[in-house]
This record gives structure tokens, sequence and C-alpha cells, in this order.
């Protein structure tokens, strides 16, 4: 087998230019020939289409089957309540959504009950809740500290961006440094 002659067949094949009949002698040579290395990664993708033409085809008929199958047309049957029972469900659903919003609301709009007739009780009782409010408040700046931490963090970066404009100026004495090194090996080779 000439190989020079397998390798154009090869180029063709990549171009899509071979016909069918190159395409089985391609088939024929990576079935049965010593492969050289260059060319082992074809031997899968011909020995696949080898394969492929020895598995079993389907029956020509095999398209007419399926098509006569999907073509037969059933009648379903007509129920004339699934309609109004698709209806009735819609509306107990928009019953229900409603009567779950007007609770929610209900409850937000009630008036409260307790109320004190002694103003030192009252007095109290609003600089209990005062109190835990501002707990409650205070306990979210610790986290705020956090932030502050993170930030003195980012100050400490700016010093590295400061410390990398430094480095670019001595990468340009590092050019002048090689052109005096070029100028002077010049001046020793005259």
């Amino acid at each position: 087998m000439n190989l020079q002659k397998i390798e154009e067949l090869i180029g063709k094949y990549e171009q899509a230019e071979t016909t069918v009949e190159e395409e089985k002698f391609l088939a024929e040579f990576f079935k049965y020939e010593k492969i050289p290395a260059h060319l082992q990664g074809y031997k899968q993708v011909f020995s696949a289409f080898s394969r492929m033409a020895e598995e079993e085809q389907l029956a020509p008929e095999f398209d007419e089957k399926i098509l006569a199958l999907i073509s037969d047309k059933k009648a379903i049957p007509f129920n004339p309540y699934r309609k109004l029972i698709n209806i009735s469900l819609a509306v107990a659903a928009s019953v229900l959504i409603l009567i779950g919003i007007y609770s929610r609301f209900w409850i937000m709009t009630s008036p409260e009950n307790e109320t004190y007739s002694d103003p030192k009780l009252a007095y109290a009782e609003t600089k209990r809740v005062l109190l835990k409010v501002s707990a409650t408040l205070n306990s979210g700046m610790k986290e705020m500290t956090k932030i502050a931490e993170f930030n003195d963090g980012l100050s400490e970066l700016n010093k590295i961006t400061v410390f990398e404009t430094g480095l670019d100026h001595v990468k340009k004495i590092a050019i002048l440094d090689d052109t005096k090194e070029i100028i002077t090996s010049k001046n020793n080779l005259k």
C-alpha cells in the first residue's frame, strides 16, 4: 500500500472531497494494514465507520409503521364536567387566597388591648422596650467593627500598589542597564 496515496486521501477526507469508494478504501486500509504511528488517530474514525456498516439497519418499512401509528387518531371522550371542575378549583383557590390576605391585614390592624392607665407603669414599659431596641441596635454595631477592620486591610493593600509602581520604575532602570551592556559590547567589538 502506498503511504503517500493514503495521506492524500486523508487530506481529501478532511476537506470533505472524497468519494464513497475512496472512503471505503481508507476503511479497508485502517482495518487490515499495519498503521503508522502518525495515522493511529484515524484508525478509530474509520473503524467506527466499518462497525456502523456492519450494524443491523432498520427495515425500510419501519418509517411507514411509525407514521401509521402516529397518524391513528383515537377519539378522546369529551367530559362536560371537566371544565366545570377546573373552574370550581380556580374559584376555591382564589377564595382561600383572599381569606389569607384578609386575615393577615386584620391581625396587623387590630387595636391593642394593652393600654396603661397608670403613667408610671406606661413609662417603665416604654423604657424597657426602648432599652431592648437599643441593645439590639448595639449588637448590630459589633458587626460594623469587622467592616472597619476590613477597610484597614484594604488600606494596607494600597501600600502594595505603591510598591508595584516602584517596581515599574526599577524595570525601566533595568532596561537602561541592558542598553548600556549592548552599547559597551558593540564598542568592544570595534
